[in-house]
């Protein structure tokens, strides 16, 4: 036989159902706010292997020259591209907020001609980056900087980090963590039209 339920076994019930509610309320809401600080500059921490030799570049110094190699095995350096503006990222393809901005960053480099669009990625080999590249459909310039040589002249802390650099050589802005495209084209405009 049933024993009919007391008014203090309901008032438990109760309050058991207030608490979960609240709770899956709460983990809503601060998954919520993950996913927009992830929108909203997110970054990865990385360590650099590589000794930092010099200060790195800020804005208004000249940026440093470097000599990489890209996924197509060929020797690439930023001095090359001498009276054109390039846009500098240092990247991983392990990194999720890299990964989220490069349709971003491949429409915005086919967008425009003016600008050149280097990738430098972090602690990776060409048989890492190779593949990642050619699953996403990036064309720019893709360089590996394996023993960190590279991302140590600049003091890359995390990533995505961008560097803006204007047609002198010059970097004109330099930003750290994930862009939108609206953030892109005003940089890339920038150093369009700077000098």
């Amino acid at each position: 036989m049933a024993r009919p339920t007391s008014l203090a076994d309901s008032r438990l019930v109760s309050v058991a159902v207030l608490v979960v509610t609240t709770a899956l309320i709460l983990a809503g809401i601060w998954f919520v706010r993950g996913q927009q600080g992830t929108a909203a500059g997110a970054m990865s921490e990385v360590t650099l292997s590589a000794e930092q030799s010099a200060p790195a570049p800020k804005v208004g110094d000249a940026a440093t020259d470097f000599t990489g190699l890209t996924i197509d095995e060929s020797t690439v350096s930023l001095s090359e591209y001498a009276g054109k503006p390039v846009w500098l990222m240092f990247n991983a393809t392990w990194c999720s907020s890299c990964r989220a901005e490069n349709p971003d960053i491949q429409a915005a480099y086919e967008a425009r001609d003016d600008v050149e669009v280097l990738a430098v990625y972090l602690g990776e080999t060409v048989s890492e980056v190779a593949p990642y590249v050619e699953k996403l459909g990036l064309t720019y310039t893709h360089i590996v900087d394996p023993t960190t040589q590279l991302s140590s002249q600049y003091q890359v802390r995390g990533v995505p980090m961008h560097f803006f650099i204007d047609a002198d050589g010059q970097v004109q802005s330099v930003h750290a963590g994930i862009m939108n495209r609206a953030q892109m084209d005003e940089q890339l405009d920038r150093i369009s039209n700077a000098g």
